[in-house]
């Protein structure tokens, strides 16, 4: 049997469309399933969610091979947003808190004058770089959160919230 690309990005854009990165904080704070991230069990909290019990049904139907797809475009998804969420975090922290580092071992005097002088443009700096680097980080989260669903799903364990008529 045959794949239809077409079908797997309907199916796709069905499951991620359920883990948009602007409802990320009200998830995470206001949901009551993500209070329950604490301790060794934290799948069942995945399989009773109905934001991800909602995600399942867009698989609904869909044959193994298609389940597969879906499985590989979501290893995809979460490999790239690791890689730009390291990339971001590499420039965004890593570079500029080594820069200043070097430039306090190597020229102090330098660096106390540039700070003083230019203090408000570097507190909008450190807050980009930390503004930034969180919101790639909360994309990776997605990232995973959607792959976990499509393999719970695949592997019998998620079970999709019944269609409302």
């Amino acid at each position: 049997m045959s794949i239809d690309a077409d079908e797997v990005q309907r199916r796709w854009r069905g499951v991620a469309r359920h883990f948009p990165l602007w409802r990320f904080g009200i998830d995470l704070f206001f949901d009551v399933d993500s209070w329950r991230m604490i301790g060794a069990d934290i799948t069942t909290m995945m399989l009773q969610s109905k934001n991800v019990r909602r995600a399942a049904q867009a698989m609904e139907g869909a044959s193994a091979e298609t389940l597969e797809a879906l499985a590989g475009v979501a290893k995809v998804n979460e490999s790239r947003s690791n890689d730009i969420f390291r990339a971001v975090f590499l420039g965004y922290v890593s570079v500029p808190i080594a820069f200043a580092a070097l430039l306090s071992d190597a020229a102090p005097d330098a660096l106390n004058g540039f700070v003083s002088e230019y203090s408000s443009a570097i507190v909008m700096m450190l807050i980009g770089g930390v503004l930034f680097p969180a919101v790639y980080f909360c994309g990776n989260w997605r990232a995973k959160q959607i792959a976990w669903t499509i393999d719970l799903y695949r592997g019998g364990a998620l079970k999709p919230l019944p269609a409302t008529p």
